[in-house]
């Protein structure tokens, strides 16, 4: 014998050459047929290979010799999942009366020769022949093996059928003197494949409404006539010519259902599409243009042009293959030798908040998947070192850093930090980190499937991009065509779209040609293949290795030949069916091995992988084949085999893999894969990342309750870092999770309140308002007066806010009167203090003093009897509602009342340890001792900057800095030594934090100090800004000096009609909100 691979001479039962090594064909045990290698049942008979003779599927007729590979039964164990099949159903027509005329062994006798005529008629195509049901056959296309072209097969083994039962008839008219015919129905659709039956009689087979409805359109076809559903005849009009019977109601089935009679093959049907190559490489083909575009973008970028260029396309269309280029071609071009390169890819399964920023990170600073702390600080404080932190701003930056890499607030270094500081500070560092490193080098950022980032990052790189858009940076994106809406729209920086489309008939022949040379492939096949990939590079390459692994390609030395001929077996139209057919050839405990990895997530490690398979000692082995086959990679090589980790070559490969799983099986991997990472991890991950992972897996396992109480966490974690999107996400993860087990589960109500919450400041009121409604329609908040009342407040505010007041007060007081008749002062005092606020902001400063007096006695009536968690809750409520006060009085003139309350407020704060409250009052002290202690001012301002820095909170830094700044000037002669540089370093924090709310108050206090410098032109400048910026809000105390310092400026240079107009705008401003223009001269800037 030879061998089949190299050609050589073996002698007769070796199982590999011993001079290629390949392994050899193989004899059936129970039919003596010869087997490729590769498979795990014998194509004729149907007997698991290796198994003993006697273990084989249900009975079926004997088939004719095939002329195709037909697919084996496999064994009912291992064949359950999920598909899309073709399903035929073909019946006798007239059998009743047939068999009432004939013998019942003549009967016999044309049965079993009908159906070994319409076996073969299935098998000429590749289809699987289910059972005999009477004088029914049930056939099917694309189970147990998929084809991308299941749909024609199956229509064509109907015409098949036909033709072949026309021949019978011919040959038995003599003998019972009746024509043969069939009616036939055709149908595509998921089904469930598996075994069924009772105890050992179970067989494979399938089940699903398009079996169903299969049988009912072969009921419905008349004599010789082949009826398709809906999804075939989509599938396969470009290839068939049909009649439309239009909308029909089939017998026993709910609706209608349009039908298509099928009344022949098309002479010339339209092309349809599909690759990637075994141990093939071709050059980059038909991206010239592209290469050329990004490579002068990058040449732009590099003299300080920051660039971003957004790669669009289909998958497979070749975007990743396009930036492995141009980093290639980069790496051996002279210009763009000094470029430092970062890469990162985001996750399908969604990443936490700054999961894309932390893979940029990691890529940057070589921190391991899974390192400890220790390791991680280590790597960082090298790498931030190298690019010029000090020692302090490492100190500053780690806590933070350990935030964006969800690795948790270790040190508490920023517990007492707002979530909206931090996440200020977030972006104040990520840019600094940008700047030294730019500084340094030009920087080229790839960030591929930008689709999955998420929401936290996008705003990073935002910021970033719209800030240093003089700079030596490039970014580019990949992303698919149909992710919605652009996701990262930078504001400053150019942008340059490039969509990738489809490779012309040129290209695609250029591309075979490298595969395998100029017209070694023949014309026709080369054309099928052409035609039907689309001009898409990777499902060319999948046709390809589709006709490799199947033999009808096979290498002669340095040459390659067509086996068969006809070549058009198993040659992919569809992306899906096409990966779905490589994962059918596998051997039964390596699909199981994928199956797994594809539970765990497109990227996976050894480790886990093992954890969670019954057979450890097979994955090594099993993930070597999966290499080798292409279907995984290695993604990061680990010191030990056990830490290594992979990823699925293609995302479409990994979503087909994982949804070809029966849900009750992918249930149970869930399972198993959230509890081997929660023993690794523990339950209560200081990982972000773990939480999210956790959260995943346990909601999509049998105990989607804890599924849902992860994915809470991680919104928590994310709303605490004011990651509004992110949050957003996991909430709606963990109310569809608990959807499942019914609306009644508590922590479904809570997760759509907090929902709600986040949904306000993002901007979907209306949605925000459909679920506090929908929450007080719940029996669970209906019943609960005090949960009641306080969805009212929210729906209060949100009505105020949106102009609707009357309805708005009717909601607080219908809150009232609920808290009226229930034991929750903390809520009561929450809601006085909410009306005291919206009132301050109406300009209404009576009311406001009113209602926080209110919600002062309220808590004030608790007493000191009361838990850990109350007492903080009261002194919150306690010292909020008295800076409220203050400043309400304040604006009513009554000075020494407002600072008494003010000074209240900060003693209670820093009694309960609540620092950032402690720091509203010492910014508001700041202002108001200027009128009766000045030197007591700048002290305030002292104490409280020196606190802000102590909890790391920039945010009030900048406040406390220009109110100081304000005080040396006024009643100091520190103005230049002490007052200048604190205005800067406010404006400085502002910027950096990007505290737009703020900013223009620095401004306005740093050209107030230019003007009374007798510096003009400069102060008309920061008023200029100033007054562009708090436009934006609209706030009368930041609006009201803008134009009265334009004011005089002009006053003082001469321009009276422009003084004039600017006094108008800031009396105007005063008399539409009641206020008294001297008050905001002498009190500005009240927080």
């Amino acid at each position: 014998m030879n061998c089949h691979e190299c050609g050589s001479e073996i002698e007769s039962g070796f199982a590999f050459c011993p001079k290629c090594g390949a392994k050899q064909q193989s004899s059936c045990s129970a039919c003596g047929s010869l087997c490729a290698p590769h498979f795990a049942f014998c194509p004729r008979c149907g007997t698991r290979l290796g198994a003993p003779a006697d273990v084989r599927p249900a009975p079926k007729p004997p088939p004719a010799v095939a002329v195709a590979q037909t697919p084996a039964a496999p064994s009912p164990d291992i064949g359950a999942d999920r598909r899309t099949v073709t399903v035929l159903f073909a019946d006798l027509c007239g059998f009743t009366g047939l068999s009432e005329q004939i013998d019942p062994e003549i009967l016999q006798a044309l049965q079993n020769e009908l159906f070994e005529a319409l076996t073969n008629a299935v098998e000429t195509f590749g289809g699987f022949v289910d059972k005999f049901i009477g004088d029914a056959l049930l056939a099917l296309f694309g189970a147990p093996v998929a084809h991308e072209d299941d749909p024609e097969r199956a229509l064509r083994a109907a015409l098949e059928m036909r033709e072949r039962t026309a021949e019978v008839s011919d040959r038995w008219h003599g003998r019972i003197g009746l024509p043969l015919s069939l009616h036939i129905g055709v149908n595509t659709g998921p089904v469930v494949t598996g075994g069924f039956g009772a105890r050992d009689s179970k067989s494979y087979s399938v089940t699903g409404d398009t079996v169903n409805t299969a049988q009912r359109l072969q009921t419905m076809a008349g004599t010789d006539e082949i009826l398709a559903g809906p999804v075939t005849h989509r599938l396969t009009r470009h290839a068939f010519a049909y009649e439309t019977l239009g909308a029909v109601a089939l017998r026993g089935k709910t609706g209608s259902l349009q039908v298509h009679r099928l009344t022949g093959a098309l002479e010339a049907p339209r092309p349809a599409r599909g690759l990637d190559a075994l141990g093939l490489s071709a050059p980059l083909i038909g991206r010239d243009a592209e290469i050329v575009r990004m490579r002068d973008c990058l040449a732009l970028a590099c003299t300080g042009t920051a660039q971003v260029v957004r790669l669009t396309g289909e998958a497979g269309i070749g975007k990743s293959r396009l930036v492995v280029e141009l980093l290639s071609a980069i790496g051996e071009d002279p210009r763009f030798a000094h470029v430092v390169v970062r890469r990162a890819a985001c996750s399908p399964l969604g990443e936490p908040s700054y999961g894309m920023l932390a893979a940029v990170l990691g890529s940057a600073y070589g921190i391991p998947a899974g390192g400890t702390a220790e390791q991680t600080q280590e790597r960082l404080a090298a790498g931030l070192a190298e690019i010029g932190f000090t020692a302090d701003e490492l100190d500053e930056a780690m806590p933070l850093l350990f935030h964006i890499l969800g690795m948790g607030d270790r040190e508490g270094a920023l517990k007492h930090v707002s979530p909206d500081q931090v996440r200020r500070q977030l972006l104040s560092v990520i840019r600094t980190m940008f700047e030294r490193r730019l500084e340094r080098a030009p920087l080229l950022i790839v960030l591929e499937d930008l689709h999955w980032a998420d929401a936290a990052s996008l705003e990073a790189l935002r910021f970033v991009l719209d800030r240093l858009d003089r700079r030596p940076l490039m970014l580019i994106t990949t992303q698919r065509p149909d992710s919605g809406p652009e996701r990262l729209a930078p504001g400053r920086t150019s942008v340059t779209a490039l969509r990738l489309g489809p490779l012309s008939p040129a290209d695609g022949q250029r591309l075979l040609a490298g595969f395998f040379g100029e017209n070694c492939l023949p014309q026709g096949l080369r054309r099928q293949i052409l035609a039907r990939a689309g001009g898409n590079p990777l499902f060319i390459e999948e046709i390809v290795r589709g006709l490799i692994e199947l033999g009808t390609l096979r290498r002669d030395g340095s040459r390659w030949h067509v086996v068969d001929g006809e070549a058009s077996v198993d040659i992919p139209a569809g992306i899906e069916a096409m990966l779905l057919a490589r994962i059918d050839r596998l051997p039964p405990e390596v699909r199981r091995l994928v199956h797994g990895a594809a539970v765990i997530g497109p990227r996976f490690d050894a480790e886990l992988l093992a954890t969670i398979s019954s057979q450890p000692g097979d994955v090594a082995p099993g993930l070597e084949l999966l290499c080798d086959a292409e279907i995984i990679e290695e993604s990061a090589r680990g010191g030990t085999p056990a830490s290594q980790s992979y990823r699925f070559v293609q995302s479409l490969l990994h979503e087909v893999v994982y949804n070809n799983l029966l849900v009750k099986r992918r249930t149970e991997i869930h399972a198993a894969i959230a509890n081997a990472l929660e023993r690794r991890h523990g339950e209560s991950p200081e990982r972000f990342e773990d939480l999210a992972v956790l959260g995943h897996h346990y909601s999509h396992s049998a105990d989607r309750a804890k599924g849902a109480r992860y994915l809470m966490a991680a919104g928590d974690r994310a709303s605490q870092l004011y990651a509004n999107e992110d949050a957003i996400r996991f909430y709606r993860q963990a109310m569809s999770a608990l959807a499942t087990l019914g609306e009644e589960q508590p922590d479904w109500f809570v997760a759509r309140e907090r929902l709600a919450d986040l949904l306000v400041p993002f901007g979907e009121r209306a949605q925000a308002e459909e679920h506090y409604r929908a929450l007080l329609d719940a029996g669970p908040v209906a019943s609960d007066a005090v949960a009641f009342a306080r969805i009212l407040r929210k729906l209060g505010r949100l009505l105020w806010e949106a102009g609707k007041r009357d309805r708005a007060q009717a909601t607080f007081t219908e809150a009232a009167g609920l808290l009226e008749r229930a034991e929750a002062p903390v809520e009561s005092a929450s809601l006085l203090q909410e009306r005291g606020h919206l009132a301050f902001r109406m300009g209404d400063y009576l009311g406001a003093s009113k209602w926080a007096d209110d919600a002062l006695e309220r808590v004030k009536a608790l007493g000191t009897e009361v838990g850990a968690e109350t007492r903080r809750e009261v002194a919150l409520v306690t010292a909020e509602a008295l800076n409220t006060k203050g400043v309400a009085l304040a604006r009513r003139g009554r000075t020494r009342e407002a600072i008494k309350a003010v000074e209240t407020s900060v003693e209670v704060a820093e009694g309960a340890t609540l620092m950032h409250a402690a720091c509203r009052g010492y910014t508001n002290l700041g202002v108001l001792y200027t009128i009766v202690d000045p030197k007591l001012a700048i002290e305030v301002c002292r104490r409280g900057l020196d606190m802000a820095r102590r909890i790391g909170d920039l945010g009030f830094q900048a406040r406390l800095l220009a109110n100081l700044a304000v005080a040396h000037c006024t009643f100091t002669d520190r103005c230049s030594t002490e007052g200048v540089p604190a205005a800067q370093r406010a404006i400085e924090i502002d910027r950096a934090l990007d505290q737009r709310d703020h900013l223009p108050v620095s401004l306005l206090v740093l050209g107030q100090i230019f003007q009374c410098h007798g510096r003009p032109a400069d102060a008309r400048k920061l008023y200029g800004e100033a007054l562009d910026l708090a436009g934006e809000t609209g706030e009368a105390q930041v609006l009201f000096p803008c134009y009265d310092g334009l004011a005089t400026l002009c006053l003082d240079e001469g321009e009276l009609a422009e003084a004039e107009r600017h006094f108008r705008l800031a009396q105007d401003i005063c008399e539409s909100h009641d206020l008294d223009p001297e008050a905001l001269v002498i009190l500005p800037f009240l927080d």
